[in-house]
């Protein structure tokens, strides 16, 4: 399960160098933290031993604006518009009753176009893993679950200033706490979390982005092959620390609606989500649209 926002739901993208001429170019992360469409592993409790689930998704946003250091939407610079388009493979397998592995890989093709010209940057972005236990790892069914969880740079942070990183160039390490209920006798549901991310440093950039709080709420249901869902991420940063100095002004906030369809569709399932976002600081304001398809075994 994976808060789509705060760890990867989401957008996290600093564009505050898109929005003030003065702002550091080495500030700027331009690349998606998750894939958005990656809905939970399918219930609260973990997989069973052996099981686990595969899938590929693919996401795309434009945006032309971002929400401001003070929450307002503004205009990039020389009117620029950032185009993301992503990849990911994320796969989560049951080691044990209770205790379940998680891992992604995401590849992006990011660009920049405007008066200036055309930045670009493609590869792979940050890598992700982590690990979920939950009571049934001591014999308990207790609808709750722990998440521990570390990202570390898939590619080197550029130095060059025309080229967009796929990366803020740091480790991270998190942990969440998950819950969610389901009525016996109806065919919906309500899930939830709540977590701390701990951001370390960029040595090369000398910055250090702001630790984070996440939650993600949503609600469901489904008729046969078909689910719908409403979901609602939440994300509020500290001020990241550039060259000895803390940028107050750097704080990231952002919070966005999820809409999520899905169906059975041969072996798997496709799912269609499209990240709405409502308020923010620090980042796009880009409409998004992501599918993933995902494949199980073992339920």
């Amino acid at each position: 399960m994976m808060s789509r926002t705060a760890r990867a739901a989401g957008l996290a993208i600093l564009a505050t160098v898109l929005i003030s001429p003065g702002a550091s170019g080495q500030a700027i992360c331009s690349a998606p933290h998750s894939s958005p469409s990656l809905s939970q592993s399918g219930a609260i409790r973990t997989l069973p031993q052996g099981a686990g689930w595969v899938q590929i998704s693919a996401y795309r946003q434009r945006a032309d604006e971002a929400f401001n250091p003070v929450g307002d939407r503004q205009s990039f610079i020389g009117g620029s518009t950032f185009n993301t388009r992503s990849a990911y493979l994320t796969g989560a397998f049951g080691v044990a009753e209770g205790l379940e592995i998680w891992a992604q890989v995401p590849v992006h093709r990011l660009s920049v176009n405007g008066a200036a010209g055309r930045s670009e940057g493609n590869g792979v972005g940050d890598v992700r893993a982590a690990l979920r236990v939950s009571p049934a790892l001591f014999g308990l069914e207790i609808p709750v679950a722990l998440r521990f969880g570390a990202k570390l740079p898939g590619n080197d942070f550029p130095v060059d200033a025309r080229l967009l990183p796929l990366t803020e160039g740091q480790r991270d390490f998190e942990v969440s706490l998950e819950t969610g209920w389901s009525p016996i006798d109806l065919p919906v549901y309500v899930v939830g979390w709540v977590g701390h991310r701990w951001r370390g440093e960029n040595e090369i950039a000398r910055f250090q982005p702001g630790n984070e709080r996440f939650a993600h709420g949503a609600v469901g249901a489904w008729a046969g092959p078909v689910s719908v869902e409403l979901g609602l991420d939440a994300l509020w940063g500290s001020a990241p620390d550039e060259q000895g100095l803390r940028l107050e002004s750097g704080r990231r906030r952002f919070v966005q609606l999820l809409p999520t369809v899905g169906a059975d569709v041969g072996p798997g399932r496709l799912e269609l989500t499209t990240p709405i976002p409502v308020s923010g600081r620090n980042l796009p304001a880009g409409i998004g649209l992501s599918v993933g398809y995902r494949v199980v075994w073992g339920r």
